[in-house]
């Protein structure tokens, strides 16, 4: 009996991380989704990429860079000391670049007001960079989209897929279903 109740307890204090990690995880899409659907419905952007894309470059919002300086997006400064329309400053914070060998190295990184503004200058970035602009058309295919913005949006050479892969697990394709 003493050796069933400590197997259940051992059981309950390792799937708890496990569940607290995924209740976590579904309050951050509860915050991101309206914002990334406001992102759809103002740049045309696919909304399971915004989400996912935040997903990964913000660690589920939990990164230094999102708590601390509401980037969810990892954008750097246009040019030391000036953060672009939106952001409201600059902050320096280690990286990772990949070049074409991934290594640590210091950026200059954004910082926004809220999400809401982070959310909004990535949609504007993505919108006015000549960049991107071929991704634009595929919007209607946001596995396209993401495989096309990720060939000037990141140094990693796995990006898209690991875009991709976050919105299949978690299904964020139906945030572009209209609601």
């Amino acid at each position: 009996m003493r050796a069933t109740v400590l197997a259940l307890a051992m059981l309950v204090l390792w799937s708890a991380p496990a569940a607290a990690e995924d209740d976590t995880d579904e309050q951050y899409l509860a915050v991101a989704m309206p914002a990334a659907r406001s992102v759809a419905a103002e740049f045309a952007i696919p909304a399971s990429v915004t989400a996912a894309q935040s997903i990964l470059e913000s660690a589920w919002g939990r990164s230094p860079l999102a708590t601390g300086s509401g980037n969810y997006f990892g954008y750097k400064c246009k040019a030391p000391g000036d953060p672009g329309p939106i952001a409201v400053g600059c902050v320096e914070h280690p990286t990772t670049e990949c070049t074409p060998d991934c290594h640590p190295t210091v950026g200059e990184f954004r910082v926004y007001a809220s999400m809401t503004d982070s959310f909004r200058d990535y949609g504007r970035h993505l919108t006015t960079s000549p960049y991107y602009a071929a991704a634009l058309p595929l919007a209607a295919d946001p596995d396209a989209f993401i495989t096309e913005v990720a060939k000037r949006y990141a140094t990693d050479p796995s990006y898209a897929e690991k875009v991709i892969r976050l919105m299949r697990k978690h299904d964020l394709y139906r945030l572009d279903a209209p609601q």
